[in-house]
């Protein structure tokens, strides 16, 4: 939920031991405890038979199918997989090398969808398995039945959702997050809707938004312009028959339209001065995650090549040479991917703060010009640069030495097509969809509408925001947020002084870094206008959807740019207003709350306090919490990444992220894929975080009701998705998956185990000493 810009501290990814096999004897031990709640009269001898000579023999090592028999016979029956469930599991056809007298409860299992087998399509039934593996099995039936809250709590406070959730066409999933941003278009369609057809002033918002969304919906002139709109371009790619050629082609089609295909910068507050706007050099565009080109993903090979070599045959390629070029530019970004910084490394200071000087950055190029490509994309007085992806960027250099030129040329003109298709022909966009959709498991298609929402919110973020916060979001609302935020501000630096593993030196800068956070709330408090001399206009007026969105494009980048060297603007938002989302950002050091996500089940102005207090309270003490996480722990109470921790503290401080990493780590979401304890550390250490001083309000309250607690917060998290998104996330965010944000985490407060009974034996019981807790 949170967004955190840039981070700190390097976390050592940690090593688990191989378990040993399991016995028997184990195996039929751990299937009792696990049922005993399902099947209160089962026995010992309803799961394990015994040999033909009658002996159990218990200490000796079980084979996976015979493990996979017991567990069958101890939950006789399994619900048919549905919505959710369905979506989620694994349901191979059948394995090759189930033995005859297994069949019908592999069978059972498979449809059961918690079977995984091998790629060869052999279940791997004689090899041994450990306890930690039949766990996991059983973690599946449980969440299957979703009847015991005891040893599944988010799936059964969610099953009915879950069993007859679905996710919208040509979506990725459903839940509550995803439900109140498609509210929320709703009501951006109904603003837009409702300028359409009218006469306004030439220059206004409301002018800009309704020629806009009437020239992003016009999708017959669209297809008629063709690929013209950007047939200067290509043919100026085309044409270059040298590296300074090519490099003078971007340099023409980043003057004209501030898009660069083979250069990426941006300007931000420097993270050591956050005062003060410098240049990044970002990277390369890579059109998969880095995790799908190191592990040689197949699919997503075949499916990105076919997507290029698509895009490069409706630019006017043969097929074959666009086919071939496809392949080597696959090739070109799978060995920047494999030296560019894991997803964890993105955020922390010490990998992406590489300060170059322009003569040292200028270095790494020797073939380009890059003081004269920063001068004509109106950059003439830099004189740093910071690479955030130093190795990336050095591998980079090997195909720029003027040998690979048809390899950057094909790079070039994939990467202007990427970044233009859907302001062109629906072919385009199709293309899109549908690489898109086969990489993510997508089904349906949105629509016209939807996608014309989508582009108005993408270029007219700022008058769409202006026009929803005056319509759905009160002064009074936003008064009555910032009011919560103080409380809960106060209620952190209580928690923070009665903290005994820190300082007093410690403890007082972090008490500093809260009384000087800034808050936001709901929209700023003045609105900017970077457009006021674009002009909009519609095909009938001339105008065109792609001419649109460059001119935006174009006038943000100006703006941007103008920023160089420039005081940082600390009232600038990094979130549309609309968005349901939260951030905190370390280099303002403060807490953001769009109008989007204050609304039910989150904030109602119309509610008691206490209501409120409880449910958007976790929000905000997530967020307050990103200050102390091992991201924004490295930055000090004016954003600045300055080490303001004791060496014990924070040696204290790492043993205890070190902890969390262990407890959220390796925790399956779907089958093959897990959750990982580091990439989503920070986020757990909000998680974590925002419960315990949540859980301080409740429990201030005349009558704390910990159940409804509990349970809005699982309900808060209830989320469906395809398999291939969850694998993707998995791979990439930093967010643990949402059941594991719930269960995880709710088992580290005594509150969970007193409201539910929960004991030794259930699924959800952690022992005290192994709970974690940071702030």
């Amino acid at each position: 939920m949170a967004f955190v810009m840039l981070a700190s501290l390097s976390i050592p990814a940690f090593a688990e031991e191989a378990q040993p096999s399991a016995t028997r004897g184990q195996v039929v031990s751990a299937i009792l405890a696990a049922a005993q709640a399902y099947h209160p009269d089962i026995h010992k001898e309803d799961i394990i038979k015994g040999y033909e000579d009658g002996k159990l023999k218990e200490d000796q090592a079980v084979q996976m199918v015979e493990a996979l028999v017991m567990v069958s016979r101890a939950f006789p029956e399994l619900p048919t997989p549905v919505g959710n469930d369905l979506r989620m599991g694994s349901f191979p056809e059948g394995f090759t090398d189930t033995p005859a007298w297994a069949k019908a409860d592999i069978d059972k299992l498979t449809a059961a969808g918690v079977l995984v087998g091998n790629s060869d399509g052999t279940l791997g039934g004689s090899e041994p398995i450990t306890l930690d593996e039949l766990h996991t099995i059983i973690a599946r039936i449980w969440a299957l039945k979703g009847t015991n809250l005891k040893d599944d709590f988010f799936e059964v406070i969610n099953k009915e959702w879950l069993n007859t959730s679905t996710i919208p066409d040509g979506d990725m999933m459903g839940g509550v997050f995803s439900d109140l941003s498609r509210e929320n278009d709703d009501k951006l369609k109904s603003i837009l809707q409702g300028l359409v057809g009218k006469t306004f002033k030439e220059g206004t918002k409301e002018q800009k938004l309704a020629d806009y969304y009437t020239a992003a919906l016009d999708s017959k002139s669209r297809n008629q312009a063709g690929s013209k709109p950007i047939a200067n371009y290509l043919a100026e790619i085309n044409k270059a028959t040298s590296l300074q050629e090519l490099i003078q082609a971007d340099n023409d089609l980043e003057k004209a339209t501030s898009l660069s295909t083979l250069f990426n910068f941006m300007i931000s507050a420097d993270a050591k001065d956050s005062s003060t706007n410098v240049l990044y050099y970002t990277g390369m565009n890579l059109g998969l995650d880095k995790n799908s080109y190191v592990t040689n993903d197949e699919n997503a090979k075949q499916l990105y090549i076919a997507f290029m070599t698509k895009l490069l045959v409706l630019s006017g390629e043969k097929e074959q040479f666009a086919k071939e070029q496809a392949s080597k530019i696959y090739e070109m970004e799978k060995s920047l991917a494999a030296v560019s910084l894991d997803p964890q490394e993105q955020g922390d200071v010490t990998k992406y703060y590489n300060p170059y000087t322009i003569q040292q950055f200028a270095a790494l190029y020797p073939n380009v010009d890059i003081k004269n490509s920063l001068k004509e994309a109106n950059l003439p007085q830099v004189d740093k640069v910071i690479v955030i992806d130093e190795k990336q960027a050095k591998k980079y250099a090997e195909y720029l030495k003027g040998d690979q030129l048809e390899l950057l040329k094909s790079y070039s003109k994939v990467w202007l097509l990427q970044h233009t298709a859907f302001k062109l022909t629906d072919d385009f966009r199709k293309a899109v969809k549908d690489f898109t959709a086969g990489l993510y498991g997508i089904t349906g298609e949105r629509t016209d509408e939807d996608s014309a929402i989508d582009s108005t919110k993408a270029y007219l973020n700022d008058y769409m925001g202006q026009m929803y916060a005056e319509r759905y979001f009160s002064k009074e609302a936003k008064q009555d947020v910032e009011h919560m935020v103080k409380q809960f501000i106060a209620i952190y630096k209580e928690r923070i002084k009665a903290i005994d593993w820190m300082s007093e030196v410690t403890k007082q800068k972090a008490i500093k870094k809260l009384e000087t956070m800034q808050v936001k709330i709901g929209y700023p408090d003045q609105w900017k206008d970077q457009l006021s001399k674009v002009s909009i206009k519609t095909y009938d007026q001339g105008g065109s959807l792609f001419t649109n969105a460059i001119a935006i494009q174009k006038a943000k980048a100006d703006a941007m740019k103008a920023q160089l060297g420039k005081p940082v603007d600390k009232s600038e938002w990094e979130m549309n207003v609309y968005e349901v989302n939260a951030y905190y950002n370390p280099l303002n050091n403060e807490i953001v709350f769009p109008a989007g996500i204050l609304q039910a089940p989150f904030y109602d102005i119309h509610a008691k306090k206490e209501a409120n207090l409880r449910a958007i309270g976790m929000v905000i003490a997530h967020e307050i919490s990103h200050a102390f996480d091992n991201n924004g722990s490295a930055y000090d109470e004016n954003g600045n990444a300055n080490n303001w921790w004791t060496d014990e503290d924070q040696q204290k401080f790492m043993e205890k992220c070190q902890a969390v990493i262990d407890f959220y780590n390796d925790i399956e979401i779907v089958p093959g894929a897990t959750n990982s304890g580091l990439l989503t550390l920070s986020e757990n250490v909000a998680d974590l975080g925002g419960m315990a001083a949540s859980l301080q309000v409740v429990s201030g309250m005349a009558q704390p009701d910990y159940k409804v607690y509990f349970e809005s917060y699982a309900n808060v998290w209830k989320s469906t998705m395809t398999r291939e998104i969850a694998a993707y996330l998995s791979a990439n965010d930093v967010h643990s998956a949402n059941k594991i944000r719930v269960n995880r985490t709710v088992v580290n407060f005594p509150e969970f185990y007193t409201t539910y009974g929960i004991h030794s034996g259930d699924g959800m019981y952690v022992a005290p000493e192994q709970r974690v807790s940071i702030w």
